[in-house]
């Protein structure tokens, strides 16, 4: 707290003069929303601007008081309340009391006014230890000190150039004033007084406490007024410094909080994704249970398939489950170091959740390993036994059949070939395929060895001739199908509906006669058709069927143009823009024929689409694509 030292306001020098200490209180009043006084002997008469000066400085109300005064013992009660406040703050008054106040004593109430302008403007000011008007200085100095110019030795003659001033506005804030710019001559102290000043109140709301006048035109300016003046500097550019601070803090805090909600918001995205994948693992799992009369490659198949998930997309969850562990942990160790209320994951997000998912998942995985091991082992002991049976039937209808077919010549016996072809060797064949069957089934389940082998002897060759006939069959088989496919789509060569039919057996892994979203992908991949799902159409399931990707691949081998298929071509064309413009145009390099008849009946774009894009301003180069489509395609 700064007091006056001994001399008694009646005694101490004015505080500049009655213009400068004007605007001082008017820098105080004004932007509480009170008038501007004029003249300091008959402004405080009343008591009334007194007790607003005070509640401007205080920005506390002295409650109730003479708002309109008539008679000299209201304005001295007026008077007598605002010096008690005064008091009450710090300041010390000696040899004045509400009678000078109401009297006019101007040079008493300069003093006054020096006085809160030292407990206001100058007296909390603290620079490296020193206060008030030592802070002040010392302030003054340090910012002012890289200017070669300026030297700031005290609150009187140091700032009549103005440069000063000049130099502590730069220093805070260069945009606003360019200081190599400036004269530096005596003569140019007003300007650079007047632009200092003139900056500092249009750009940085500090009041003309002075004018050039109080510094240019006397010889040793007033000490007090240019310390209130430099004071407003120094409370600005605090201000400012204390605001930037608060907003670093408030700014990490943000940083500090936009990275725990977006970790937040990881985590439970992460969750919800892990969970949502393991539960639809365990849905298709519970939809394609095997069974005692799945076959052998169903079942390896079916346990080739769990042993590569557990190798492949299980191990990835692992992996997932423990980092979304771990982020949940930092999440909750950072909201700890700032103390930060606790984050509780929602329901069916928390890591319990994601326990009884896993556990529920190792389960499932482990008992169906179980179950088709058991089925596989079964299927193989009843293959052999069939197999066994079957071979030593086929050994007696083999020995009556041999006889037979040795006592027939062929070029003379058609008929009684024939005969057999119709009685016995529709049996015999019916055994040997029951025989090849069981042999192949065997085999199919790995039930094979050579004991099994043994049983089978002379099986062969009865087997080459009915193979050849069953060669026949199939190739019969293969034909009429070939001729089926031929009609459906007339267009394709052999050897391209070969490749077509190729692609698609290669990409169908579980022979369902439907590819999936991602097997469609690999089987246009192969070949060479880009990915455009607008012109396949899907069945319920979301697959694409033999049938409709025949057709697909016979319109694109023709070449036909279909309505989504020209959307998507337009709009690949225009870099998915709602419009087209001439440069896109240009670089589909087409005749300039269509060029001229698509500029011609394609209507103008607007000047600006709904997704953002935007044509030239004049819309001179832009057309709207979609509506030209809809005039000649259906939807």
């Amino acid at each position: 707290m700064v007091r006056l030292r001994s001399l008694p306001l009646s005694r101490r020098r004015p505080c500049g003069t009655d213009s400068s200490s004007s605007r001082r209180v008017n820098s105080r009043l004004e932007p509480s929303g009170f008038l501007p006084v004029q003249d300091l002997g008959t402004a405080f008469s009343d008591g009334t601007r007194l007790i607003q000066l005070v509640e401007s400085l205080t920005n506390e109300s002295l409650g109730k008081f003479n708002y309109q005064p008539y008679l000299r013992v209201q304005k001295v009660e007026n008077a007598a309340k605002a010096l008690d406040r005064i008091k009450e703050m710090g300041v010390h008054l000696t040899n004045i009391g509400p009678e000078d106040i109401v009297d006019g004593r101007r040079k008493l109430i300069l003093g006054l006014i020096w006085s809160l302008v030292l407990r206001f403007s100058i007296a909390e000011i603290n620079e490296e230890g020193s206060l008030a008007k030592e802070g002040l200085l010392l302030w003054a100095q340090r910012r002012t000190a890289p200017y070669a110019e300026v030297d700031v030795q005290e609150f009187s003659t140091s700032w009549r150039d103005g440069l000063a001033f000049c130099a502590l506005i730069h220093a805070h804030r260069p945009d606003l004033l360019d200081y190599s710019a400036l004269r530096k001559d005596p003569t140019s102290a007003a300007y650079n007084l007047e632009k200092a000043f003139s900056v500092a109140e249009e750009s940085l709301g500090i009041p003309r406490l002075l004018e050039v006048e109080d510094l240019v035109g006397t010889r040793r300016p007033d000490e007090r007024s240019v310390m209130t003046c430099v004071a407003q500097y120094f409370h600005a550019f605090s201000s400012r410094a204390q605001a930037e601070t608060e907003a670093k803090v408030i700014g990490r805090f943000v940083d500090e909080m936009s990275g725990l909600m977006l970790s937040v918001h990881d985590y439970e995205q992460r969750v919800t994704a892990l969970l949502t994948s393991i539960h639809a693992y365990l849905s298709d799992l519970s939809t394609s249970s095997p069974n005692p009369s799945s076959s052998y490659p169903a079942l390896v198949a079916h346990l080739t398939s769990l042993a590569s998930h557990r190798r492949g997309p299980t191990r990835l969850w692992a992996r997932d489950k423990l980092a979304t562990q771990e982020l949940l942990g930092n999440i909750r160790v950072k909201l700890e170091t700032y103390r930060l209320r606790g984050y509780d994951a929602p329901e069916g997000l928390r890591v319990e959740d994601v326990a009884n998912s896993w556990e529920e998942l190792t389960s499932v995985q482990s008992e169906r390993a179980r179950l088709v091991t058991g089925l596989i082992q079964r299927l193989q002991e009843e293959a052999q036994a069939r197999y066994v049976a079957q071979a030593e039937a086929l050994d007696e209808a083999l020995f009556s059949a041999q006889g037979e077919l040795a006592a027939i010549a062929l070029p003379a016996n058609l008929l009684a070939l024939d005969r057999l072809a119709a009685s016995r060797l529709p049996a015999l064949r019916h055994s040997l395929d029951g025989v090849l069957g069981a042999r192949d089934a065997c085999a199919a389940c790995d039930a094979l060895d050579n004991k099994l082998e043994a049983l089978a002897s002379g099986v062969d060759e009865l087997e080459s001739a009915v193979g050849e006939v069953e060669a026949a069959v199939k190739a019969r088989r293969s034909f009429v199908e070939n001729q089926i496919i031929a009609r459906k789509a007339t267009s394709l060569s052999p050897e391209q509906l070969e490749d077509i039919s190729s692609a698609f057996r290669t990409f169908d892994k579980e022979a369902k006669n439907a590819l999936d979203l991602d097997e469609l992908a690999g089987a246009l991949g192969s070949l060479g058709v880009p990915e455009d799902l607008d012109d396949l159409k899907q069945d319920d399931n979301g697959l694409v069927r033999f049938d409709e990707f025949l057709r697909f691949m016979t319109e694109r081998a023709e070449d036909r143009p279909s309505a989504s298929r020209l959307r998507t071509l337009f709009r690949s064309a225009a870099s998915d823009k709602p419009f087209i413009t001439d440069l896109d145009l240009a670089r589909l390099s087409l005749p300039a024929a269509a060029v001229a008849f698509l500029k011609e009946h394609m209507p103008r774009a607007a000047a600006l689409d709904t997704n953002g894009g935007r044509p030239d301003d004049d819309g001179s180069d832009g057309f709207d694509y979609e509506s030209f489509l809809e005039q000649f395609c259906e939807a």
